[in-house]
């Protein structure tokens, strides 16, 4: 197929909109009120697992009707490779929750798989962008690093220096104290690589926004854009979360990771007349 823009449908169908809205916030709710038992896998657990089987299945087959592209093929392929990755994640961390025993298996092998998902998707956001445009300018470059490099330093001075609020008092801590979790140095490195990978995408995104505002790529890749900030909007807090063992399914957290993948299905769907 030629490596051109042509032939895509821009337009939004908003039916399509509110019904994945109504799908995310009836996740939501549904989420936040299913008893969270670590040693079972729950209805709302193997349906945020599956979801991201279905998008990567959506990537692939973007993949296959760009077979003929060696740009746009690889890109796509390796987009489903990224959302295989984080299914895969998924997946292990359920059987190290719930067969394994482990009640909050992180760190653990299932974040080797969860990790690939930010290099593979970068590598999609990147070879996308620079085949319509070689070089970034510098105000992009600055966008591109900027938003991930704040992230990484808020969390780096949150994580080592954190305010404990408890009984209505504010007192500075600073970490590691001599009474720190054992798994505080794992989580907390763990903790700045995956927050400024995450917000590393979500700006390579943006820029993609920015690059195909205006064309026929340009509703597509905004939607993809929400889907990458809905993710990173997830990423963010759950990290913060587990430094100090507060995250918990029922979350609004789940939820969002849950909708980020609905607005890639339709995102990569979108693509269905390339």
């Amino acid at each position: 197929m030629a490596e051109s823009q042509s032939g895509i449908k821009g337009d939004i169908n908003f039916y399509v909109v509110a019904a994945l809205f109504v799908m995310g916030l009836a996740f939501l709710v549904g989420n936040a009120f299913e008893p969270d038992i670590s040693d079972e896998l729950d209805f709302f657990e193997a349906i945020l697992t599956l979801v991201y089987a279905v998008a990567a299945a959506f990537a692939f087959n973007v993949a296959r009707r760009y077979r003929g592209s060696q740009i746009f093929g690889r890109a796509y392929f390796a987009l489903g490779i990224a959302f295989t990755s984080y299914f895969v994640g998924w997946v292990l961390w359920f059987v190290f929750q719930v067969w394994l025993n482990i009640s909050n298996p992180y760190p653990s092998y299932a974040d080797v798989a969860y990790f690939l998902f930010y290099p593979f998707s970068i590598y999609h956001l990147r070879t996308n962008i620079h085949y319509f445009k070689r070089k970034l300018d510098r105000r992009q470059l600055f966008t591109v690093f900027s938003i991930p490099s704040a992230v990484f330093l808020i969390f780096l001075v949150l994580g080592l220096f954190p305010v404990d609020a408890s009984g209505g008092v504010f007192h500075l801590k600073i970490n590691p104290h001599p009474g720190f979790e054992p798994d505080f140095i794992p989580q907390f490195i763990g903790g700045l690589v995956y927050v400024f990978m995450t917000t590393l995408v979500f700006s390579y995104a943006l820029i993609g926004v920015q690059t195909f505002r205006g064309t026929v790529l340009g509703t597509a890749w905004g939607l993809l854009m929400v889907a990458f900030a809905l993710n990173a909007a997830a990423d963010l807090p759950y990290y913060f979360a587990e430094l100090v063992g507060s995250y918990e399914r029922p979350s609004m957290i789940t939820g969002l990771w849950f909708s980020s993948m609905l607005v890639a299905c339709y995102a990569l769907y979108k693509h269905r007349d390339l």
